[in-house]
């Protein structure tokens, strides 16, 4: 009996439908997991109707009401549990808030209006404010979110005592820096795909990231469906069209620091961008103190778990203790 020559298409065409349903089945329980996050986040509704997870922590020792609360402020395609080992080592002397902006994580995005990243920045403001009350603040920012710090020290000024940036964006970059610009045209197609890809259930064919390692192992599973799971794409696609425009429309002024300012970057960051430099001391020099420090043999993401980054920012949260001890001896 001769087999029919249509056979093997419709086995393959089986196959694919098969993929498909699997695709979209794991892909549903990846962002139940997701949705679920970690268990122990507190949420908070803007008054943009957005939907942010957060966790303030307290330190084990008592501290004075005057310690500065460390607020991390993730960079794009991000989530609050970026910041694991920095909220465990610096949470020891320091309170400690951390969350994921709206559309990350369990956070949800519902605001109406066009987003742009100011809208980002009232967010933050809304939620250090309810959080954290008349408390100061020190912002912690890396990258975008370096830049969203800066914002916000400017939205603040009541309560911001100082930033820390970690290989921050700079809002000339993608004008002034041809490796910017052929990276944003790398960052623009990516995520023109992924989004819509991760809907179809495609998210178990992306790779294990080799940064998922630096993660306990408690806390990898979570990571990995966050990369794998279309709401962290579509919210960083949703940050990167705002950041182009912003960016591109750029006039030359900085936001205004009125705080005292610690500036931490990458080696491997100045090893491929030769106009790094230049932009870090811009914005260095805006601030009525600085500091600059290049963390040796680092990549731009290793910033986050690097035991030299913690000790430096503790530093300066030290030094900030002393500014003010020394500035209520004089007064």
């Amino acid at each position: 009996m001769n087999s029919r020559h249509d056979t093997l298409p419709r086995a393959f065409a089986g196959l694919l439908a098969g993929v498909a349903v699997t695709g979209f089945a794991a892909q549903a329980l990846r962002h139940r997991r997701v949705l679920r996050g970690r268990g122990d986040e507190s949420m908070f509704e803007t008054s943009k109707g957005n939907i942010l997870a957060y966790r303030l922590t307290e330190p084990t020792a008592p501290v004075s009401y005057e310690t500065p609360v460390l607020v991390f402020e993730t960079a794009m395609a991000s989530t609050a549990e970026y910041w694991y080992w920095m909220e465990l080592n610096l949470g020891l002397n320091y309170p400690t808030l951390v969350y994921s902006r709206a559309g990350y994580g369990r956070s949800e995005f519902h605001e109406k209006e066009p987003f742009t990243l100011r809208s980002s920045v009232l967010d933050l403001e809304e939620l250090v404010r309810h959080a954290c009350g008349s408390r100061p603040v020190v912002i912690v920012g890396h990258s975008l979110g370096g830049y969203l710090a800066l914002r916000a020290a400017e939205q603040m000024r009541d309560l911001v005592r100082g930033l820390c940036l970690l290989d921050p964006s700079h809002p000339g970059e993608l004008l002034r820096s041809s490796a910017q610009a052929k990276g944003a045209e790398h960052i623009s197609f990516n995520l023109l795909l992924m989004p819509l890809s991760l809907r179809l259930g495609l998210g178990g064919l992306l790779e294990v990231p080799a940064w998922l390692k630096n993660f306990p192992a408690d806390l990898q599973g979570l990571c990995l469906d966050q990369y794998r799971d279309w709401k962290l794409w579509e919210a960083a696609k949703r940050e990167w069209n705002a950041t182009q425009q912003e960016f591109l429309g750029y006039n030359g002024e900085l936001p205004k620091i009125s705080v005292p300012t610690c500036l931490v970057s990458a080696d491997r960051t100045h090893l491929t961008d030769k106009t790094v430099r230049e932009l870090y001391s811009e914005l260095a020099a805006g601030a009525p103190r600085s500091e600059m420090h290049v963390i040796e043999r680092t990549a731009h993401d290793e910033l986050l778990f690097r035991k030299e980054v913690f000790h430096l920012i503790g530093q300066f949260g030290e030094s900030l203790e002393a500014d003010r001890a020394e500035a209520g001896e004089a007064s």
